[in-house]
């Protein structure tokens, strides 16, 4: 895996676990609970994606999904499919289909 430099935003937002972080986290550990939320289904968008993807470039949150893996990759849709907003899939198919 190798380490790159992270942008601000990114930095901040692993120092404050805000909300976005706290969505990567759970998708890096395959923890996300879509049926949180009462009225509507919170499913994972592109963002969130592209978020972990870096947290995990960057060697801040390895997870147990190796999003850089298209086997880990499939496996988690395969298993989580529900997670997963249509953007979202897409971003995580886009390194292998380049």
């Amino acid at each position: 895996m190798t380490e790159r430099i992270l942008p601000p935003e990114t930095i901040l937002a692993v120092l404050t676990h805000g909300r976005n972080y706290v969505r990567a986290a759970a998708l890096l550990n395959e923890e996300w609970e879509p049926d949180q939320q009462p009225i509507y289904r919170d499913v994972l968008e592109r963002q969130d994606v592209a978020l972990a993807r870096q947290l995990q470039r960057g060697g801040l949150l390895p997870g147990r999904v190796d999003l850089a893996d298209y086997r880990s990759v499939n496996q988690l849709l395969i298993d989580h499919s529900q997670w997963f907003a249509a953007s979202a899939r897409q971003e995580l198919l886009r390194p292998f289909q380049e």
